[in-house]
């Protein structure tokens, strides 16, 4: 099942709903859940990248994902 979230771009303040792009892995059902996403805003075209939690999602800065990779 798809489902999209509502959210703020971090870059250009543009709210809605999007569904996550750029990983086609994250609607395969037995695959491990994902918990951060990558968002596309429609209006500026920047990528960011989200935390799901729940039915809710959390900016997340790339310093914080460079820190969860090491």
């Amino acid at each position: 099942m798809l489902t999209d979230y509502v959210v703020a771009c971090p870059h250009c303040h543009w709210t809605g709903s999007l569904l996550p792009s750029g990983n086609p892995e994250v609607w395969r059902p037995a695959a491990v859940p994902v918990t951060v996403i990558t968002f596309e805003c429609p209006a500026c075209e920047e990528e960011w990248h989200a935390r799901v939690t729940g039915d809710d999602v959390e900016h997340v800065s790339l310093e914080e994902l460079v820190a969860a990779a090491v």
